[in-house]
């Protein structure tokens, strides 16, 4: 049933818009287990004072950050949101939960600003290596609280979104 601030879809369009959602996430959530091994490849290198064998690692990874956070911000965020919209007159309050999620996400997202203001060159990381593994633990686990926000917002939102699309398509 519509309300006057969610048009009704048709049966076949939401489940298109839910497929593509989707495909939106898991390529995200390949990104980020893209992110991870990096990160823990660079954590496990020996001997940060080398800088060759890292400089580029910790680039790669400063490129990979910046594209998963404007992923996110930019795409998956507002489609979820948008999600959420859609199905409000089913799930009272799964907007103000989506709304305190990303409002948590702002440190995290500060974090990695910061950290790839800091070392995204070569020049900004050679000066900056004695403080890497400080700054990489700090923003692992800035990382990690991320991590378990999002995978909150996913199942608030589009995981109870799969239950009520079976429903309606009679699955």
């Amino acid at each position: 049933m519509a309300t006057p601030h969610s048009p009704a879809l048709h049966p076949s369009a939401a489940l298109d818009r839910w497929r593509r959602i989707e495909a939106l996430l898991h390529a995200w959530l390949e990104q980020r287990r893209r992110l991870l091994v990096l990160l823990c490849s660079i954590q496990g290198l020996e001997g940060f004072q080398r800088p060759g064998s890292i400089q580029n690692q910790v680039r790669e990874f400063c490129q990979l950050l910046m594209d998963y956070i404007s992923a996110g911000h930019f795409e998956i965020y507002q489609e979820l949101v948008r999600e959420a919209r859609l199905g409000a007159a089913h799930r009272g309050g799964t907007i103000n939960l989506a709304s305190r999620i990303l409002h948590q996400l702002d440190p995290s997202t500060e974090e990695a600003l910061a950290f790839n203001e800091d070392f995204d060159t070569d020049d900004h990381c050679l000066s900056q290596l004695e403080v890497l593994p400080e700054r990489l633990t700090r923003l692992t686990e800035m990382l990690e609280e991320r991590f378990a926000l999002e995978d909150q917002l996913i199942l608030s939102v589009h995981s109870r979104d799969t239950a009520e699309r079976a429903r309606v398509l009679n699955f």
